[in-house]
């Protein structure tokens, strides 16, 4: 056991990353049996994108996670992203007769031919180990970019749905299933939106609008690779109405050129979990939190990538549109220390305020007041150099995020900066959460999110400063975030599970 694992510089305490080497798109989130299952693209072999398996987590409540061994290895094929569900009626003949099979849906990379179809595997043993399904490729069109299936039912319509992309064509097709062993395409979506990049990792999601469970429309969430985010990756999404076959985007209610889901350049592959229990009565999804431009070059050892904190998501009215929200799940509240009360008060023009000492780990709820002719700026910094500045301008109700260059993460692609305008009266609320490098701010309840990775020295600390005006602080709040992943314990739940396994 190496005692350094869980303490290095830029690891995160209550982000799930693996104890080692390369981690990306979170796959197969399913719960079943008391446990939040989280597998996601991992190589078992390195810290570089490559021998693509799916690896492996569980929790108890979304908060603390145990890394489990690899669940579906490599075979001749890579293992890409997919989804997971509960066959609870037997329809597709796999079960054992003791308890409801786990069906996994992958998407099967054939290197040498360059071809991507969709495969099936089923567990019978809570998702610790999965066999091929012997009559795979379920869906083969014999097409290089056709991957990334989400498999959900569809109660009004009576049947089992995928979601598959073709990524260069910019389509989403729909899929249509009695016993998940045979699909027959029904519809598809697309193009639409951003077409600046490959479309993957597809997601249709129904959500209530303002809660209201009598009022739901359907959500589809497509990623784009490239062009997206100030010209990198990120995720949009569609709001519209889904009969089973087809989703349609209603101009009316939501807008055909999409939204974005994250303001930030590190949140991409979000999946939400299926068969949730009715204590988490509000879809959840989680992303990797980090990119396919720079992210292969962030400087942490001995692994690389983090998922993103779980969120719930939720739709609500801004203007004559409907727009998703999303913040962070009520459970990680739990993780909040003691709290370290500010400073309350109003900045004159130029006058700025930096908020405590650096910390690795921190929950900060700022609220912001002003009116038409004040700008002001949040910064979060590490003592030497200035890694983020928020900017919020008053009067044209614009936010944007600028993430600078940094000496400690000096890869291309690394300067970013996006704004966005959010429709608020003279006060705006900030959540932010730090974590190691991984850095998420929600606006307003969510209403707008920010997801970043940032390299510090020695923790961060944030800044207010007036720009223009006068800048109220109205609430500055910060609280020490406890630990949430024993790695040390895993370590020892993992090699025990090896065992019992071999």
């Amino acid at each position: 056991m190496d005692d350094a694992i869980g303490t290095e510089p830029f690891r995160p305490q209550y982000h799930f990353t693996p104890r080692r080497n390369w981690v990306n798109d979170p796959n197969g989130l399913v719960y079943f049996e008391g446990e939040y299952h989280l597998f996601y693209q991992y190589n078992p072999h390195g810290m570089d994108w490559g021998h693509m398996s799916w690896g492996h987590a569980v929790s108890a409540d979304l908060v603390s996670w145990r890394e489990l061994p690899v669940a579906i290895p490599e075979t001749d094929q890579m293992i890409f992203s997919g989804s997971v569900v509960v066959d609870r009626d037997n329809v597709s003949g796999l079960g054992d007769g003791k308890a409801p099979p786990l069906l996994a849906f992958f998407t099967a990379f054939d290197e040498p031919r360059s071809i991507q179809s969709q495969h099936l595997a089923v567990s019978h043993d809570r998702g610790r180990t999965f066999a091929h399904y012997a009559g795979n490729p379920i869906i083969d069109l014999d097409l290089a970019d056709f991957r990334d299936p989400k498999v959900f039912y569809h109660a009004e319509s009576e049947a089992w749905i995928m979601l598959v992309a073709l990524a260069r064509d910019h389509y989403i097709q729909f899929y249509r299933s009695q016993n998940l062993l045979d699909w027959t395409l029904a519809g598809s979506f697309g193009p639409m939106g951003s077409t600046s990049g490959q479309w993957e990792c597809p997601d249709l999601i129904r959500l209530s609008v303002d809660e209201d469970p009598a009022n739901s429309l359907w959500v589809l969430k497509v990623d784009v690779d490239v062009g997206l985010v100030d010209g990198g990756s990120g995720a949009q999404y569609f709001v519209g109405r889904f009969d089973g076959h087809r989703f349609t985007v209603d101009p009316e209610i939501g807008s055909p050129s999409g939204g974005l889901v994250d303001q930030g350049p590190d949140f991409y592959a979000a999946v939400t979990w299926s068969d949730l229990p009715p204590e988490q009565p509000s879809p959840v999804w989680i992303g990797w939190q980090s990119n396919h431009q720079s992210g292969k070059a962030y400087p942490t050892y001995p692994w690389r990538g983090a998922m993103s904190l779980p969120r719930e998501l939720y739709l609500f009215l801004e203007g004559e549109e409907l727009k998703l929200g999303q913040r962070p799940l009520k459970a990680l509240a739990s993780l909040r220390g003691a709290e370290r009360r500010g400073v309350r008060g109003s900045l004159a023009a130029a006058a700025s305020q930096a908020s405590f000492a650096p910390e690795k780990c921190f929950w900060q709820d700022i609220s912001l007041g002003g009116d038409a002719d004040t700008t002001g700026t949040v910064s979060l910094t590490d003592g030497h150099e200035t890694l983020l500045t928020v900017t919020i301008a008053f009067g044209s109700k614009e936010i944007s995020f600028e993430r600078h260059t940094s000496q400690l993460a000096p890869v291309d692609f690394f300067e970013r900066k996006t704004t966005t305008q959010l429709p608020f009266c003279d006060r705006v609320d900030l959540q932010i959460l730090v974590d190691g490098a991984l850095v998420e701010i929600f606006v307003n309840a969510g209403r707008r999110v920010y997801s970043a990775s940032l390299f510090a020295s020695d923790g961060m600390s944030t800044g207010i400063e007036c720009l223009t005006g006068t800048l109220r602080v109205e609430r500055d709040d910060l609280a020490l975030m406890q630990r949430s992943i024993d790695f040390h314990a895993q370590e020892g739940d993992v090699s025990r599970e090896h065992r019992e396994r071999h």
